[in-house]
This record gives structure tokens, sequence and C-alpha cells, in this order.
């Protein structure tokens, strides 16, 4: 599920006053707005345990695209629009700060489920 070729981050600050408001406006459905748009294939968003020299939570949004053709279709939406107004309604309470990029390197860890792989002819299947 976590295989993507392209990433959009947005990583953000939020001013704890605000917190619960920015999470719900997330939460309520930006999030999944964005991941409506063609090309996005899921997202997530980590509460860091960071917190900056103002007191203000950190999180990141990662969002996974099938291209970087994606991302800049996003970014000539017109939706953006909207969700900058949106986004006004936390002036003052929300930094954020967006990077993006392709996969350079992808792992999968020790603790990752294996993938089936099926044979080679004449190959036998391994349970």
């Amino acid at each position: 599920m976590y295989d993507a070729p392209f990433f959009y981050l947005v990583r953000f600050w939020v001013d704890p006053k605000a917190e619960d408001r920015v999470i719900a406006w997330l939460k309520g459905g930006h999030m999944a707005e964005v991941v409506a748009i063609p090309g996005y294939l899921w997202a997530n968003c980590i509460k860091l345990d960071e917190i900056d020299s103002l007191g203000w939570s950190g999180y990141a949004n990662i969002y996974a695209l099938e291209s970087r053709a994606a991302l800049e279709a996003y970014m000539a939406n017109p939706i953006r629009e909207k969700f900058a107004r949106e986004n006004a309604a936390f002036a003052g309470a929300l930094r954020t700060e967006r990077s993006w990029g392709a996969t350079a390197i992808a792992l999968a860890g020790a603790s990752a489920a294996p993938q089936r792989r099926t044979p080679a002819r004449g190959t036998p299947a391994r349970a």
C-alpha cells in the first residue's frame, strides 16, 4: 500500500489553541478532498513528537502520487483556491512548509509482510 513513485509533503506547526480546529478540518474532509484528486494514491497525517520553540505541535501530511505530472496538475487545480480560503481561518495559528520529490530508495523492513511471489515454471513453490 505504501509504495509510490512521487510524494508531496506538508509539514506544519499548530498553535495549541487552534490544534483541535486544524485537526477537525483535516479529518473533516480536507485530506479526503485532496486524495480524491486524480493521481493521488493515499495520504497519512503524522503527529510529530517535536514541539517548536513557541510550544506549537508539529505534524506532517504525506501524500503519495502516481507521478510528478499528478502534482503539477494539482498545483494548477482551482480547488487550491478553496483550500487557501479554508487555511486562512487559521492565520497566525498555523505555519506550513511544503516539499515534494521522487522516491530515491524504497526498502521494506523485517516486520513487513512478505510479498507472495509466483514461482518460475518448473520451480517448486515454497510455503
